[in-house]
């Protein structure tokens, strides 16, 4: 897939659902009681079936799935069969690629073997291809159309985390959870009735640094419908958030950079726009809600966005109290000029096996690109040194032993060195794992 064309095709989002309002999205679906076997028996439908029919249907469903798994199972747990799958699956990929004329690389093209066709000689591998032949379901097939669908990973497809990361205090209580015998939100320890919940799953969007028009993914979190949107936001990993501060003398001139994230210098301004609303963050004075009212109202009355101001700031709005559409993309601004854009991919009800504590999650979050240095190209880069007349460039990206190695300039004063943003910091995992 050309690479323009496969960076705008991720870049879009929709089309939009209608407007979700989620107090009463909780509200319908917790008194929705889920469909249990003995409703299926005793559905009409079921109830006109012959004898016969019945007993195909309940042989099918019951020993097709086992059969499945078992066959899934057998295959995957064996190195020989598992490694054909794998490399016929790629020769599947190659030839469906292959078949598009106009997508095709030009120029020459480089020789696959087929390592598939030479490994069918052992009697499992032959086995297994006469089953895959003899399956009936043909739609997996990968045809001329599919190759839009495809393209290489990227890096925005792996997670740098092993497991969901909590990053916050909410709690998913027991009585949250749908019992497992009346299907219903409940407290086992109190009669009262209990406000449920629901579990909101976002992804959120970074800008391409060369293609502003192009986004990519950066994380992905799952909040509860009773947290705030500050909670939310507190969670999501930035770059901008571990910006050092510059350290300014009298006269104005940058002396030196600090990672005091407590200075009063820090900019901690933020904003969400969803649905013509924005929220901001509430401090005293004028917060970045106003500061964006006052901006719109410069532009021109027919370009002039519908925003208004909520009267709630981010902190006291609950998810509860919203109205979202999934797959909308919402605006996300702050420490300064950091854009963001959110995407509602989920709203459901809480699940038995959803944990109990630390929301919100963190459920993907992509790895960092990090700079090499310039001088061994092998470390990543912790420093950007200036004005120094020893290195090839100005400024000049340097990893940490390198730059020892090298020893103080003679001019100190000339020179500047710059601490880059340390990545580590939202991907290391609880007890710092990696």
């Amino acid at each position: 897939m050309n690479v323009d064309f496969s960076r705008a095709h991720d870049s879009f989002f929709g089309p939009p659902s209608e407007p979700i309002d989620v107090d009463k999205f909780i509200e319908e679906t917790a008194r929705i009681r889920a469909a249990t076997a003995e409703d299926a028996l005793s559905h009409p439908s079921w109830q006109e079936l012959s004898e016969e029919n019945r007993a195909t249907i309940e042989a099918e469903c019951s020993g097709s799935i086992a059969e499945l798994k078992i066959i899934t199972e057998d295959a995957w747990n064996n190195p020989r069969v598992s490694a054909h799958l794998y490399t016929r699956h790629d020769d599947a990929i190659f030839s469906a690629l292959g078949q598009t004329d106009s997508l095709a690389q030009k120029g020459r093209k480089r020789k696959r073997f087929d390592f598939a066709g030479q490994s069918r000689s052992t009697p499992e591998l032959q086995a297994l291809q006469e089953y895959l032949l003899s399956t009936p379901l043909k739609c997996w097939e990968y045809g001329k159309e599919s190759s839009l669908f495809m393209r290489t990973s990227r890096n925005s497809d792996f997670n740098a985390l092993r497991s969901v990361k909590k990053t916050g205090q909410g709690t998913l209580s027991q009585r949250h959870q749908r019992s497992p015998v009346t299907d219903s939100s409940c407290d086992l320890n109190s009669e009262e009735p209990v406000a449920p919940d629901a579990l909101i799953t976002l992804t959120v969007y970074n800008r391409v640094p060369w293609v502003q028009s192009y986004l990519v993914r950066m994380s992905q979190h799952v909040v509860l419908a009773s947290q705030t949107l500050g909670d939310f936001m507190g969670s999501i990993p930035c770059d901008s958030s571990g910006v050092p501060v510059e350290k300014v003398d009298p006269e104005g001139d940058v002396t030196g950079y600090s990672f005091d994230t407590c200075s009063p210098d820090v900019e901690r301004g933020r904003l969400l726009l969803i649905e013509g609303v924005v929220y901001g963050d509430g401090r005293s004075g004028v917060d970045y809600a106003e500061k964006l009212l006052s901006h719109l109202a410069k532009l021109p009355r027919e370009k002039r966005p519908a925003t208004t101001k909520s009267s709630a700031a981010l902190g006291r709005t609950t998810f509860d109290s919203l109205t979202l559409r999934i797959n909308q993309p919402y605006w996300m601004l702050h420490h300064g000029n950091c854009e963001h854009f959110i995407v509602v991919d989920q709203i459901r009800l809480p699940h038995p096996s959803d944990p109990a504590s630390g929301y919100p999650l963190m459920l993907c979050l992509t790895p960092t690109l990090s700079e090499l240095c310039r001088a061994c190209s092998k470390a990543p880069a912790v420093i950007s040194v200036v004005d120094d007349i020893r290195l090839g460039e100005s400024p000049c990206l340097l990893c940490g032993p390198c730059w020892r190695l090298m020893g103080s300039p003679k001019d100190d004063a000339a020179v500047m060195v710059v601490p880059l943003v340390a990545h580590c910091g939202s991907w290391v995992e609880e007890g710092g794992q990696r």
